[in-house]
């Protein structure tokens, strides 16, 4: 990170890449295998994030 000056750590990676795969429509399982996740939850729990875009849109949905 430090080569092209940016400030943000690989754990901050992950949950930029858990959010994006999330996004994508990426299954799950997939998303925590990928991250490396054993206990069940963490991945949506502790890693995913939503914009307030895909909240509005998921609302729009119902």
């Amino acid at each position: 990170m430090k080569a092209v000056s940016m400030h943000h750590t690989p754990h901050e990676c992950r949950h930029t890449l858990a959010s994006m795969l999330d996004s994508a429509g990426v299954n799950d399982v997939c998303i925590k295998m990928i991250l490396g996740h054993a206990r069940r939850g963490v991945t949506q729990a502790v890693y995913t994030h939503k914009t307030l875009r895909e909240l509005r849109k998921a609302i729009d949905r119902v």
